[in-house]
């Protein structure tokens, strides 16, 4: 009932006005009033297309917009943020009321045209009258009807480690403290979770607290409160506001991704309202997280004790270091062992405490340093700290009562249980996870650890999936030694990472190499680039930075990014490859997919005078899902390690089927016969 519940609604309403416009067709003057009901009919059909065309041109607008324009755009609203969050705000409210307003008035114009329907079939009787009219003020009444959003309540499953109150009535009642210093009356329900972090989301009556379990193994009694303090700051009467916003754009992004949303007369009626919330929405996420983020820090000062914020604060960001630094030394996989780890958090936690004692001072001299990311969600440590009036970062001493100790070590204990009683799947993902990589290391240990250009980042992949981290890190030195430069792009990317994630600065200029001979480690390399300058101070090098990854996010827009799909109106031609290389790159793709490969297509994509690449499109015959995904992988790892620079694109034809590949002259390079000798004859054949 509840899935067609907009539908019977929308029915009735305009069953109600047909019926309306029946019984008072012969009051005076109805005929003038039909008039004015019926003209409400254009106003769907004008408003639908206005929307088109507005949506067109506001994202083609965003879209021509320069990177390097978007980013200052983006900064300057970050860096006055007090006055963002004003100015922002209020323009969300009014795109959110206009739509509103929108919205009312096609569900006016569903029901005159309802009633105007009930007039002209009182009038005439044909039935097919009443129905064109029916069916037209059911759609408008539909529509709306998906228009008003509807927060879903949160739903917790039995997976999810929920402390009960009765059993953890300390950790309760320091919520319940921070909520009530903050004016946060609703009901607590706190959700631990396995990270070393906390947010919070409320619903109609509660507010959810996540909280990390690795966070509350660390934290003293007082620092608790004020990470609690933070929390329930994001949910005062001062952000509520700006909560509407945020519910409404996550509304709307869910909407909009839904089967409703996606239903092209609905999508086109209020494409443009949404495009113009959407944006406006993100420019004030990006602008005022910072900023709303030091404001619940000065709740900490407010209401709590300053230096255990400050301490917990401090500890907070250990995570992030300890989380930097792994993923270089050898280490445990998780999925070794034949059954779950009954006490994976526990061991985890005991490994990052450690961590803490002998990475400490390092780690705490890095504070001081730390430059703003443009991409950040939250300031640096040091502005927290200054928000705090603290000028130096040091852990207090721990006073926290034996009831609050024994709490956290029985909310261990409880987080553990959950984790190890939610592995039902265990055994499949250690297969995929482990055992598989673990065969294909072994596999290709027996042939003499071979460097091949197509399957060395896949073993590099697996080594490090085992956690043979230096294993992984030496095959990559290997590979950069051994192979051509357009061969070992990736190689170069994982031991950059691998060198900045011990603090040596050289491995930036490797994943600039990286990024310099294959663009798909653009992102991914100026991410890591990015924030090991950021986490380690190095101003002139960020700056430089900065400038180069602006050169290379625009080229990546113009051009790189034209490269991942393909359509009918993209400028397709002839390829004009080579025929020695076309014929190897044939013979590889049949090699690994002969038997369930029906047709492959080669078509040249033109982006510019300067850029174009050559698309190989795979049509399947038969094969799982699976074994579709596997020869897809290869194909791509191939055309990606080949070693010639030249500009590749691998694409599945389900993907791309509305292409009339036919209408392309020498598009189709194979094609499967029922009776083929060799693949040379069927190639030549195709030649011809």
């Amino acid at each position: 009932m509840k899935k067609y519940g907009k539908h019977i609604i929308s029915f009735a309403l305009m069953l109600l006005f047909f019926l309306l416009g029946i019984v008072f067709y012969k009051i005076p003057q109805t005929e003038t009033l039909a008039s004015i009901f019926l003209t409400l009919l254009l106003f769907p059909v004008a408003t639908f297309i206005v929307s088109m065309v507005f949506s067109k041109v506001y994202v083609k607008k965003l879209n021509n917009t320069k990177v390097a324009d978007m980013h200052g755009y983006m900064l300057r609203h970050r860096n006055d943020a007090e006055e963002t969050s004003v100015t922002l705000l209020e323009k969300l409210q009014q795109i959110r009321h206009i739509t509103t307003c929108y919205t009312v008035l096609l569900a006016l114009a569903a029901a005159g045209i309802a009633f105007s329907g009930g007039m002209s079939y009182a009038t005439e009787g044909t039935l097919t009258v009443m129905n064109i009219y029916a069916a037209y003020s059911w759609l408008l009444f539909y529509f709306v009807c998906t228009r008003i959003p509807k927060m879903e309540p949160i739903v917790l499953n039995d997976e999810i480690p929920v402390l009960k109150p009765d059993e953890y009535p300390k950790i309760y009642s320091i919520a319940r403290s921070a909520a009530d210093a903050l004016g946060c009356r609703k009901n607590i329900v706190i959700v631990l979770s396995s990270n070393c972090g906390a947010s919070i989301v409320r619903d109609k009556d509660n507010y959810y607290l996540q909280l990390g379990i690795v966070l509350l193994s660390i934290l003293s009694e007082e620092e608790l409160y004020s990470v609690f303090l933070h929390e329930f700051s994001h949910c005062s009467d001062v952000n509520r506001e700006a909560d509407k916003e945020l519910y409404y754009g996550s509304w709307l992004s869910t909407y909009n991704d839904s089967g409703e949303g996606r239903l092209f007369i609905i999508g086109k009626l209020f494409s443009f309202f949404d495009v113009w919330y959407m944006f406006n929405h993100m420019t004030y996420q990006y602008a005022t997280s910072v900023y709303k983020e030091m404001l619940a820090d000065a709740d900490m000062a407010k209401h709590g004790n300053i230096k255990a914020s400050a301490s917990a604060l401090l500890k907070t960001s250990y995570e992030d270091k300890y989380q930097w630094e792994s993923g270089v030394e050898d280490e445990e996989p998780f999925y070794a062992t034949e059954i779950p780890d009954p006490h994976y958090l526990r061991r985890h936690i005991e490994r990052f405490k450690k961590a803490i004692e002998a990475r400490r001072e390092v780690w705490d001299s890095m504070v001081w340093c730390e430059i703003l990311a443009n991409n950040a969600t939250h300031p640096t440590l040091k502005m927290r700290l200054e928000t705090l009036g603290v000028e130096k970062a040091e852990c207090i001493e721990d006073k926290s009562s034996a009831q609050y100790r024994e709490e956290a070590e029985r909310a261990l204990d409880f987080a553990d249980k959950k984790m190890y009683s939610s592995q039902e799947s265990y055994h499949e993902y250690r297969k995929e996870s482990y055992l598989e990589p673990l065969q294909r290391v072994e596999k290709w240990e027996e042939n003499g650890k071979p460097i091949l250009a197509e399957e060395y980042a896949d073993v590099v992949s697996d080594l490090r999936q085992l956690g043979r981290n230096k294993e992984a890190e030496a095959l990559c030195d290997r590979a950069i030694a051994e192979l051509d430069c357009m061969s070992s792009p990736y190689a170069y990317f994982m031991k950059g990472c691998a060198m900045i994630h011990r603090y040596d600065k050289d491995g930036a200029d490797l994943i600039y190499t990286a990024i310099e001979k294959n663009h798909n480690y653009l992102e991914a390399g100026l991410d890591q680039i990015g924030a090991f300058y950021c986490m380690t101070g190095m101003e002139a090098e960020l700056m430089e930075y900065r400038k180069k990854a602006e050169q290379l996010a625009q080229r990546d827009k113009d051009e790189f990014s034209q490269a991942n799909f393909i359509s009918n109106k993209d400028n397709l031609s002839k390829d004009d490859m080579p025929d020695e290389m076309l014929d190897e790159i044939l013979n590889y793709i049949l090699s690994v997919g002969e038997n369930i490969i029906q047709d492959v297509y080669l078509v040249r994509k033109t982006v510019s005078d300067n850029f174009f690449t050559s698309a190989f499109v795979i049509r399947f015959d038969g094969g799982t899902d699976e074994q579709q995904g596997e020869i897809m992988h290869k194909i791509f790892r191939y055309l990606d390690t080949y070693p010639k620079d030249w500009q590749f694109s691998l694409f599945d034809y389900v993907s791309c089927s509305d292409i009339n590949f036919n209408k392309i002259e020498g598009s189709l390079v194979y094609k499967k016969t029922a009776q083929q000798t060799s693949f040379s004859n069927a190639v030549r054949n195709m030649k011809r």
